[in-house]
């Protein structure tokens, strides 16, 4: 079990008349105790969806394991998910697996809408088992969409179907530190942790 807490957050149903959301940015905390080199743990299971559920589009991050087309241990792996199906992936030039006693893991996850297209990308990433990584592009994924807007988000989702999927007793938190998302009339909004569990996409909350 980990031991820290997960920051839930509960999107509330977008208004008809609110702006297009465009964009959405998570900022992960990953912190852990001491990792096992030899059977690559802890590793974690990142999900975020820009759809509020799993049925069709949504996209995963591993941690510490690369698992498309095959295992592997170590580094970490985008991969845009349609249903029950892997469309594409994407492998870091990160391959070694986390090393460094009381290491703090952080990145940000973003998906963007652009001109019938969407991406995701991992982006500022760093910890001291690995230093920098996600900022060369290989942690990035982008394909045509039908989606219109990111306003069906819901981060709840994020947080319930993420996961420490092996060796949770070497992880000591795992914490959504910020969720920024952008608007088609240019504005930018945010919420910090701790986020109060009715929070949602309110072009209000600053």
């Amino acid at each position: 079990m980990i031991a820290g807490s997960v920051v839930l957050l509960i999107a509330a149903p977008a208004l008809a008349d609110a702006p297009k959301v465009i964009q959405i940015e998570e900022q992960w905390e990953l912190t852990i105790g001491v990792p096992d080199t030899g059977r690559s743990s802890p590793q974690a299971t990142m999900v975020m969806s820009p759809t509020g559920n799993l049925d069709s589009t949504y996209f995963i991050f591993t941690l510490n394991c690369r698992n498309f087309p095959t295992d592997r241990q170590g580094g970490v792996q985008v991969q845009r998910w349609e249903g029950d199906s892997v469309a594409n992936s994407g492998t870091g030039p990160v391959d070694e697996p986390l090393s460094q006693t009381e290491d703090t893991v952080t990145w940000t996850q973003r998906v963007t809408l652009h001109d019938g297209t969407i991406t995701y990308e991992v982006v500022d990433g760093s910890c001291n088992s690995w230093g920098q990584f996600g900022n060369d592009g290989s942690l990035k994924l982008t394909s045509e969409t039908s989606i219109h807007s990111l306003n069906a988000y819901k981060p709840a989702v994020s947080l319930t179907e993420s996961q420490i999927g092996y060796a949770d007793n070497r992880v000591r938190s795992l914490i959504l530190k910020k969720l920024i998302w952008k608007t088609d009339d240019g504005q930018t909004h945010q919420l910090s942790a701790p986020i109060d569990i009715h929070a949602g996409l309110d072009p209000d909350e600053k």
